[in-house]
């Protein structure tokens, strides 16, 4: 027999001491329309979500990131393009993938869903609270690996007259963006074809921009430096990203040691916040923030916070 636990509200006074920080009034108000609801766990369910997480990691057909995947993105994104021109809604851009399975992670524990979209708004709660934090004045603002683009409808809410820009390697992507420009969901966005793995030079950043990856970067493994290479070169004033960042994970505990297997498992992000401290040390960058979120899926914590900026390019000698 398994024991049904007592439903728990979460509101933002829990996010605040799940972040040690104070949150601003626009956070606030975003948190309580969510209506964020969970489940604590029985320790014989908790047991049984361990058991299928190893039972993953042990299947030697779990598929991994790469470029070989591009076609699977291109149908994933296709899926909600045909969804988008049948019903021109905000509903139709949001990722199938959300939601996936009901368990969740919330401070180090297992938790079960109990409101609807637990898993998609969770991930809006981080974004709110970076696009508010930082993103405000931006007067560009661009995303890669944006897919459907529904996180910039997250920075259109914080930022009403910024340029919009969507960057993706599914050409689907370009499509949507186009789409929800035409459907007047979201005003002034253009969308870009960029491959993470193959940065596109003649994209040029305009001045005065931020760029943020929001669970895309995740997709590139140990390949992330010709794509950190391409944003020293263009100088954007501020870089965000919430990503899998194992770095801030604790080792020593098994929820989280498992998570980090996962992630090398999938061939998720590896060793990006390490590689931006060895940055900051020569002096290329400057890091504002490294902050593990205790949010995040089933299997993975795949939602910290890096924000950084590139210091000034030296000038050659003569």
């Amino acid at each position: 027999m398994i024991l049904r636990m007592k439903k728990v509200r979460l509101g933002y006074k829990e996010i605040e001491k799940l972040w040690r920080e104070k949150l601003s009034g626009y956070v606030k108000h975003k948190i309580a329309g969510y209506k964020l609801a969970y489940c604590p766990l029985s320790t014989r369910e908790e047991e049984q979500v361990f058991i299928k997480i190893i039972n993953t990691l042990l299947d030697p057909s779990l598929v991994y990131s790469g470029p070989h995947r591009l076609k699977q993105w291109e149908k994933g994104w296709g899926q909600n393009l045909t969804r988008l021109r049948k019903e021109k809604t905000a509903d139709a851009v949001f990722p199938r993938y959300h939601g996936k399975y009901p368990v969740n992670r919330l401070d180090q524990k297992f938790i079960r869903a109990a409101s609807p979209n637990y898993e998609r708004n969770m991930l809006y709660v981080i974004l709110d609270y970076v696009f508010d934090k930082y993103l405000r004045k931006s007067e560009n603002i661009y995303e890669f690996g944006c897919g459907t683009g529904h996180n910039l409808l997250r920075a259109r809410e914080v930022n009403p007259s910024a340029n919009l820009f969507g960057l993706d390697w599914a050409k689907s992507s370009q499509r949507i963006i186009k789409q929800m420009a035409d459907a007047h969901l979201v005003k002034n966005i253009k969308g870009y074809n960029f491959d993470f793995f193959k940065p596109n030079k003649k994209i040029k950043l305009a001045a005065h921009s931020a760029i943020y990856t929001a669970a895309a970067l995740e997709q590139v493994g140990i390949k992330y430096k010709a794509f950190v290479s391409y944003l020293l070169q263009n100088q954007p004033a501020l870089c965000l990203h919430v990503e899998p960042i194992a770095e801030l994970l604790n080792e020593d505990r098994l929820i989280d040691n498992l998570s980090i297997k996962y992630f090398r498992k999938r061939n998720y992000l590896e060793g990006f916040l390490d590689y931006l401290r060895e940055l900051e040390k020569a002096k290329k960058i400057k890091i504002i923030e490294a902050k593990r979120t205790r949010i995040g899926s089933q299997f993975i914590e795949g939602y910290s916070i890096i924000i950084w900026k590139p210091l000034p390019l030296k000038k050659k000698p003569l």
